[in-house]
């Protein structure tokens, strides 16, 4: 009777789990401390791998490592495969009573989020959060490349391996310094930023693409002066470098700064917590999409 094993087909784990390992982190240092072992342990598993299918995976360099296409292709296999191994220690260890690991968040501002995690800390101690900040599309581009967890952004994906629950509407305002003509002023028309000096967000900002719609549907031309991120906006501004754009929901108390609504128009953004489909049931992703469920409007 023949073994039927001599026809099982399969790869080395751990010289997968390397691969993976540099790929993702695009170093072999930084995928040598990922998993906890040596440099050269690495590389033998690596260049083990090529030798059993005669295939190069990296393009090497004394200062880097990048994927070749081949690398490119076994990467996007391998991400799924860590995805599925990740769910079987979820389930392997579903019988423990505490939760416990660590959560990667991607956020389109921290503010989106603390009360998530405020509620997270207090009734799961011994989960770890990471928040890794961005605009909507990079953050979306690391949800889908498997570097967090969860994701809140400022717009809708229509990808669909994206799970989504929508949290709220946000108002659009400007931002001026105290000192600005504008400071005491309830509310100005879309039509008077005509030629202002804008300081508006990166591109890739959902705020800052609701507001140039707006701003094109009215005829408004735009004078922008600088495009910061979400973090340097309040400095810029209170620099005296022009009118913000921001979301309401990220005002300070900073005495030195305004904020004014539209008159005549109403801006806003939405924001959705997101994760990928098949991770939902991964515990601490579907902890935080369940808490998000309890929190949406």
């Amino acid at each position: 009777m023949s073994n039927n094993l001599n026809n099982l087909r399969f790869v080395n784990f751990s010289q997968l789990r390397s691969f993976y390992a540099v790929a993702r982190e695009g170093s072999i240092t930084k995928a040598a401390l990922l998993l906890n072992i040596g440099q050269p342990t690495v590389t033998t598993q690596i260049k083990g791998l090529e030798d059993t299918y005669n295939v190069q995976l990296f393009n090497r360099s004394p200062r880097q490592v990048s994927l070749t296409p081949e690398g490119e292709m076994l990467f996007e296999i391998a991400r799924q495969v860590f995805s599925l191994e990740e769910r079987a220690v979820e389930l392997l260890s579903s019988h423990e009573a505490k939760v416990a690991g660590k959560l990667r968040i991607g956020t389109v501002g921290p503010h989106f989020v603390m009360d998530i995690l405020a509620r997270i800390h207090r009734d799961y101690p011994l989960m770890q959060a990471y928040i890794e900040s961005g605009n909507s599309e990079q953050i979306y581009g690391k949800l889908l490349d498997y570097e967090v967890d969860v994701a809140v952004t400022g717009s809708k994906s229509t990808d669909p391996r994206i799970a989504q629950i929508q949290l709220g509407t946000h108002e659009i305002v400007l931002m001026v310094h105290s000192d600005h003509p504008w400071a005491h002023r309830d509310g100005v028309s879309i039509n008077e930023c005509d030629g202002q000096r804008l300081v508006l967000r990166e591109k890739g900002s959902m705020t800052r693409q609701v507001f140039e719609q707006t701003m094109d549907a009215a005829g408004v031309r735009a004078n922008v002066v600088m495009e910061v991120a979400r973090d340097t906006m309040h400095e810029a501004i209170r620099s005296g470098f022009g009118i913000g754009v921001i979301s309401l929901d990220e005002r300070s108390s900073d005495p030195a700064l305004r904020y004014i609504s539209f008159s005549d128009v109403s801006p806003s953004t939405e924001s959705y917590a997101s994760c990928m489909k098949e991770r939902a049931n991964v515990r601490g992703v579907k902890l935080f999409m369940d808490i998000i469920s309890d929190l949406a409007p």
